[in-house]
């Protein structure tokens, strides 16, 4: 979705600030926020407990109001409009599903409190339902749903008003890992179904990387990297994130040589090899840096051999793949992801052995 002119923007938001408390005790929750989140799409906000996240999500849908800034929907400033005046609905960690009322009921209550004619309540509450296939189960109460289920008819009740944006707050935080991953799969067919912009707040990587259109990684109230999943693991800019998406190696490593956008560093064990670099940062000859490499762009050979000479300290068994926990020479701790087949044998621990690195596999970051 590679569209970037103002009109298809749904959300903007320009220099938002948060701040709770006064003085000495303020508490500065989200710091010069700029973002832009296109109409149609699937955008995530990812991040630790405490990042800002979900407080940006709160200004978002009006439940907050920003300290400096402004926040702009369809085109139109929001900033001090209450939730029910902005073209927007929330789902909550906790589905806050009414317990006395049946799951239609349930979807089309919010339709009610619109003033909605029955018929289109009726129509349009049967359209959810299939949507959410819960067709089945009109008249059951949420106490004879799973927890899976009382999450379709949250998702049903959210999107039936038809907003032009649903914002999720963590909704499958709650959910067994199963049932997380088939709930993945829905939402992103309801997102494509609908073309209701959805922003999903979570901390999961997994989940982000799996649904989302574009990610904004944040830490400490603030946006680190923003771009699509592939970027973000593939070309990360910053240590943090990095070390957030995903397994991942981060070495220390000095900089012996500078080559147009790249740079040349020194393994552990002598070997230099040419690494990219983060945009915007310029290392010199002579620092030591942080070098990223992903557990599967690197694999075991015989001692001698490769780029990186290691110890082998143990492995893990994950069914699809194994993660094999090495020591380098300079004590730094490495680990390769391996595909598992019937052929392999895990290396025993203790054995010395060569770690040979995909072409391109080192990138330096910033931090």
């Amino acid at each position: 979705m590679a569209i970037d002119d103002r009109q298809s923007d749904e959300i903007e938001i320009e220099g938002v600030g948060k701040v709770f408390g006064q003085g000495a005790t303020a508490y500065h929750a989200l710091t010069d926020i700029d973002l832009a989140i296109r109409a149609g799409e699937f955008f995530t906000l990812l991040g630790p407990s405490g990042c800002g996240k979900t407080t940006l999500l709160r200004l978002i849908a009006g439940f907050e109001h920003p300290t400096s800034g402004r926040l702009r929907i369809k085109g139109r400033d929001v900033v001090g409009q209450a939730p029910n005046q902005r073209l927007v609905n929330t789902v909550f960690q906790n589905y806050a599903l009414f317990p006395h009322m049946s799951v239609a009921q349930n979807i089309g209550f919010g339709l009610k409190m619109l003033g909605r004619p029955r018929a289109e309540i009726t129509a349009t509450t049967d359209e959810m339902m299939h949507l959410v296939k819960m067709d089945t189960m009109a008249n059951r109460r949420p106490a004879e749903l799973s927890g899976g289920q009382q999450q379709r008819v949250a998702l049903a009740r959210a999107l039936a008003p038809r907003p032009s944006v649903l914002l999720l707050d963590e909704p499958l935080s709650a959910l067994d890992l199963k049932l997380r991953k088939e709930m993945q799969t829905e939402l992103k067919r309801l997102q494509v179904e609908t073309g209701i912009t959805f922003v999903f707040v979570t901390h999961d990587q997994e989940e982000a990387l799996t649904m989302s259109d574009r990610i904004a990684v944040m830490q400490q109230g603030r946006i680190l990297q923003l771009g699509t999943p592939h970027e973000i693991y593939h070309a990360p800019t910053e240590r943090f994130v990095a070390d957030f998406i995903g397994e991942t190696n981060l070495l220390s490593l000095p900089v012996v040589a500078l080559q147009g956008h790249g740079a040349e560093l020194t393994l552990p064990g002598g070997q230099t090899v040419p690494a990219r670099v983060a945009d915007g940062l310029m290392p010199a000859v002579g620092d030591m840096v942080s070098a990223v490499i992903r557990p599967e762009q690197a694999a075991i050979v015989a001692e001698g051999e490769g780029h990186l000479p290691a110890t082998v300290k143990g492995a893990v068994f994950f069914g699809t793949d194994t993660h094999i926990h090495l020591t380098l020479d300079d004590g730094q701790p490495f680990t390769i992801r391996r595909q598992n087949n019937d052929a392999q044998r895990d290396p025993a621990n203790g054995t010395r052995v060569g770690v040979a690195l995909t072409s391109g596999a080192l990138q330096v970051l910033r931090g």
